[in-house]
């Protein structure tokens, strides 16, 4: 049974500390994998700045391939049917906005044709890289296990800014003063609490 736990920021990403076990299986750690976030956070002053956040999460070797191969899994199922759907739609869009004459609306010369094309290629893009990359886990659920189910879909990662490693993964709140992080394993979760426990919100 997964265990959420949300952790500030505020000491910074490095003052975050891990039970010294593998996060995705309780073994004895041998490498890690990150977690990584990033945010456009506005000031004070109504000005925005790129915020960033990394913490690194022990792991097994095992552990740690599973993690490459499971974000493996998601990319290039929804990079094929991203550029798979949206070229389609942008060629059936611009085309048909060409020749309905869109282009001639306002200024001369203008690209409204490339532009609509352009907005229904990337819809369709999302849209068709989901729908591959949701049947690629089906698929592949047999042979990478329930690594591949945990992960988070590519697409609300995009949104969400989410993060995925075995046994762990992440959300950030607005700003990224801290993160919310949903264990898998019970054992890492109570020792990432008590070595953090100044720390959890």
């Amino acid at each position: 049974m997964s265990k959420t736990l949300t952790i500030s920021l505020a000491d910074g990403a490095d003052a975050v500390e891990f039970p010294w076990r593998c996060a995705g299986c309780g073994a004895a750690t041998t490498t890690s994998s990150t977690l990584a976030f990033a945010k456009l956070v506005t000031n004070a002053r109504g000005t925005q700045r790129a915020t960033q956040a990394r913490l690194s999460v022990p792991h097994c070797d095992g552990c740690a391939r599973s993690t490459t191969r499971v974000f493996l899994a998601q990319l290039i199922p929804f990079a094929l049917g991203f550029l798979a759907a949206g070229a389609a739609a942008f060629a059936v869009v611009a085309l048909g906005a060409m020749r309905a004459g869109v282009n001639e609306v306002g200024q001369p010369n203008n690209a409204n044709s490339l532009v609509l094309g352009a907005a229904a290629a990337l819809t369709a893009g999302l849209a068709g890289g989901f729908v591959i990359e949701l049947a690629a886990r089906v698929a592949l659920l047999p042979v990478m296990g329930t690594a591949l189910w945990r992960a988070p879909l590519l697409v609300p990662t995009f949104l969400t800014d989410v993060d995925y490693v075995a046994g762990v993964t992440g959300r950030p709140n607005a700003d990224l003063s801290a993160v919310t992080l949903t264990f898998v394993r019970d054992d890492v979760a109570t020792a990432f609490a008590a070595a953090n426990a100044s720390r959890l919100t």
